[in-house]
């Protein structure tokens, strides 16, 4: 009696056995997602040899004459007329997907985005990403790219030395790391002025609450350094590239001087010799306070990721 056959639901997967797997091996879908299917025998003339299963995942005779599609990102193959509008493994759209015949062995990718050479077999103090031109500096790849997510397979060894990019005004503040200097002002200053702030409240005193404010004000003053050191030491060295968190980095910064400077400004328009005292003046200044600070937090977590790669 023939084994009886399950079809994943997902990715046409065919399972051998009497009941389904627990995780199908192509989209990893559970086992409530497998149907059983009927495996009709085909007739054999007495004398001729019957054939042979390729294994787990083969399809009966009559569907193997379908096309077959190979998705060019995971390998996955597909079996139908068309090809899949979403790879179920990769989820990569259908572009991804080329004809394919059984035993064809497909090109590698393009340059762009193919793995290069096992990294055992070549050594570098720096690495570039091919997707992404992110570069990496230590004796190894970082396993996960933190710009574009790609893994260490996608790194090579970047061959120009870091004097390259060190030329004009660019140079000058990738030289001088004027980007990380500046980036922890607002970090160090925006805890500092919230402490500075609830020990007001809590005590009354004015020159904790003048403190705070002067703290806010050097914030507001030095995010638009960072924004345009960190700009610059980005276009330095990942040229055109935004994938990745460099769109989210842009975004708080501007979120975060257009609050700062906001906070100053209202500051001021109450009256340099007048603490903010009503609950309404009192509310707006803690929530203004913990805006900014809950922005330089998200910031300095984004830097980590670069530096990292984690």
């Amino acid at each position: 009696m023939p084994a009886m056959q399950w079809k994943c639901t997902i990715c046409n997967y065919i399972h051998d056995g009497d009941e389904p797997p627990d995780v199908c091996p192509v989209c990893k879908k559970g086992k409530e997602f497998f149907e059983p299917v009927e495996a009709e025998a085909p007739a054999v003339e007495a004398g001729e040899p019957t054939a042979v299963s390729d294994g787990p995942g083969a399809e009966p005779e009559e569907e193997i004459s379908q096309r077959q599609w190979y998705c060019t990102v995971c390998k996955y193959i597909h079996h139908g007329d068309s090809p899949p509008d979403i790879c179920p493994v990769c989820k990569k759209p259908w572009t991804a997907f080329v004809p394919h015949e059984e035993g064809q062995e497909h090109a590698p990718l393009k340059p762009k985005s193919k793995p290069v050479a096992k990294k055992e077999e070549v050594k570098a103090d720096r690495w570039r990403c091919v997707v992404c031109n992110y570069v990496h500096e230590g004796p190894q790849p970082p396993d996960i790219c933190p710009v574009c997510g790609k893994s260490k397979d996608f790194f090579e060894p970047e061959e120009q030395s870091p004097e390259h990019h060190h030329r004009g005004l660019s140079g000058l503040i990738e030289r001088l790391h004027l980007h990380p200097v500046s980036a922890h002002m607002p970090n160090g200053a925006m805890p500092l002025a919230l402490v500075a702030w609830i020990a007001f409240l809590a005590t009354g005193e004015a020159s904790l609450e003048r403190t705070s404010f002067y703290l806010v004000m050097v914030s507001a003053l030095v995010v638009p350094v960072t924004f345009y050191s960190g700009w610059s030491d980005a276009r330095h060295r990942f040229g055109s590239t935004t994938t990745g968190i460099f769109p989210e980095k842009k975004l708080w910064s501007w979120v975060l001087t257009a609050l700062a400077a906001a906070t100053v400004v209202w500051r001021l328009a109450i009256g340099w010799a007048d603490a903010p005292t009503g609950g309404l003046e009192i509310a707006i200044f803690t929530g203004c306070l913990l805006a900014c600070n809950a922005l330089t937090t998200r910031l300095g977590m984004l830097g980590g990721k670069l530096v990292f790669g984690h």
